[in-house]
């Protein structure tokens, strides 16, 4: 498995993994724009994905994930996801504040917690009767 990612390069694996979701190619421009940082920037960080083998890609071409980069692009996203909805649908946490707090924690937290967090979200979620009394009693 590659070495450990910084935060920044997981963000960049996860737009790259989200645009590949939404677009049959993906281009350094679409990651610029969706990111709010210079192509030059991006390049750099394309660089070092390959370096990682999380991604291929050509000098002016197209890139797309490898297998791995699939795999942990995804999983970032859906660490994203899982912290964002229990800040919001359990919690009752404003969205703009989940979407900042969730992608802070997301480069942070274990996936043991992740495992333990994904499973109690689940359980209250079942039980929507329990969030209802806990923000009931507690906000």
């Amino acid at each position: 498995m590659p070495d450990k990612l910084t935060p920044s390069t997981e963000d960049y694996l996860e737009t790259i993994y989200l645009i590949g979701q939404e677009l049959p190619v993906i281009r350094v421009k679409e990651i610029s724009s969706r990111m709010g940082v210079s192509m030059p920037s991006v390049n750099s960080a394309v660089k070092n994905l390959a370096a990682k083998k999380l991604v291929d890609f050509e000098k002016y071409g197209y890139i797309q994930l490898t297998r791995a980069g699939r795999q942990k692009g995804r999983g970032i996203y859906e660490r994203h996801t899982l912290l964002k909805s229990f800040f919001t649908d359990i919690l009752g946490v404003e969205t703009a504040v989940a979407e900042e707090d969730a992608c802070n924690i997301e480069h942070h937290i274990s996936n043991i917690t992740i495992d333990k967090l994904k499973r109690f979200s689940d359980y209250l979620l079942r039980n929507k009767a329990s969030i209802k009394n806990w923000r009931d009693n507690t906000l």
